[in-house]
């Protein structure tokens, strides 16, 4: 859950139908979802941070650097980096000075390469309002699993900038209580990418322990 999502406040009630304001929220995600997968890359700045269900203690809030080209993507997280070419992942543990390779999770949800695009199966959506958010006017749209049985979180709240079409901002509200806000700080696309930045090279982490989990 800390990684992801991509993302709301409200919990979640089935309903046989949603209103006509439904039909706006999907022809905006559409549109989103046509605008990402044009880009050739996405290079982003995201803060995340957790405010637990019971808000005695709030966790510190994090910045996390991303790079996405293709199936290949790199996300650094400070204390930890992931690093993929679609085939195999490689999590370094910088503090364990460890080196975990796996195979990538068949979850969509839990791919980091998805994360702008991750609304697009298994939800129901439903316009809520613009709002003004750091001097954008943005699109709230609410998202909610259509099997929540089979999710750790009730659902799901996005923030798209209105004239860019870019996801801003993203909540989720787990089933635990506790709220993940993912805040996009910067958003480059289609500018070229060091290669080396998306393949894992043992030299660069000498006296790693490298354990293979496939």
């Amino acid at each position: 859950m800390k990684l992801f999502f991509l993302l709301t406040i409200l919990s979640f009630t089935a309903t046989a139908s949603f209103s006509q304001e439904d039909k706006k929220a999907k022809g905006i995600l559409d549109k989103l979802s046509a605008k990402t997968k044009a880009y050739i890359s996405v290079k982003t700045d995201f803060s995340y941070s957790l405010v637990p269900r019971d808000k005695t203690i709030k966790a510190p809030v994090q910045n996390w650097k991303l790079i996405l080209k293709g199936e290949r993507y790199r996300l650094d997280m400070g204390d930890q980096v992931l690093i993929s070419d679609g085939k195999t992942l490689w999590k370094i543990l910088k503090a364990d000075k460890e080196v975990e390779i796996s195979t990538p999770t068949g979850d969509d949800a839990m791919n980091p390469k998805n994360i702008f695009t991750m609304y697009e199966k298994g939800f129901k959506f439903k316009y809520v309002k613009e709002e003004k958010i750091g001097g954008k006017i943005a699109h709230i749209i609410d998202l909610f699993p259509t099997n929540p049985k089979e999710k750790d979180f009730n659902s799901i709240r996005l923030y798209i900038d209105k004239v860019a079409m870019q996801v801003i901002k993203s909540e989720i509200r787990g089933k635990n209580g506790n709220l993940y806000t993912y805040d996009i700080k910067k958003f480059t696309t289609n500018e070229a990418v060091d290669a080396g930045l998306l393949s894992f090279k043992p030299a660069d982490y000498p006296g790693f322990e490298i354990n293979d989990l496939r």
